[in-house]
């Protein structure tokens, strides 16, 4: 799923839930007077209005907590997103490697890597689908075709 197809969802999910923003309107003052020269003033404000949330805003709050979770990562902090993980930084150490295809020596720099560590829903999500798959799991239905194709 793209950026607009995860905005799209968001906020077809807002909708489904009935989840609005609120409007604040400001408070109006209504004098009312008589014919003697009385005035009472009425102080109205409302704050019961609600508007559902456009795919721009959505959009909007998405791209806010990217530009969060980029600023994090540039500063070296670790930012965590309570049951669906923590994004942060990995050091790799330099290294000595081979190539593959012809065997010759490489040396490669240390750097930083963006690293992810999966959240506790996070992980209960990817076991409920291996469940819903049952006893088939991908890479038996991938090999089962593949003999099937030979």
């Amino acid at each position: 799923m793209n950026k607009r197809g995860l905005v799209r969802t968001a906020c077809e999910r807002l909708r489904q839930n009935n989840i609005r923003k609120p409007i604040l309107i400001p408070k109006q003052v209504f004098y009312i007077s008589d014919d003697e020269g009385n005035t009472k003033t009425f102080t109205i404000r409302k704050t019961d209005k609600t508007a559902i949330y456009t795919v721009e805003d959505v959009e909007a709050i998405l791209d806010a907590v990217l530009d969060v979770v980029q600023d994090n990562l540039r500063r070296g902090e670790e930012t965590a997103i309570f049951g669906f993980g923590s994004l942060g930084l990995h050091y790799w150490k330099p290294r000595a490697t081979k190539l593959t295809h012809n065997g010759e020596n490489m040396y490669m720099e240390g750097r930083f890597i963006p690293k992810f560590s999966s959240g506790n829903n996070l992980r209960m999500c990817a076991k409920v689908y291996e469940l819903s798959l049952g006893d088939r799991l991908p890479e038996e239905t991938d090999i089962a075709q593949d003999n099937a194709d030979e």
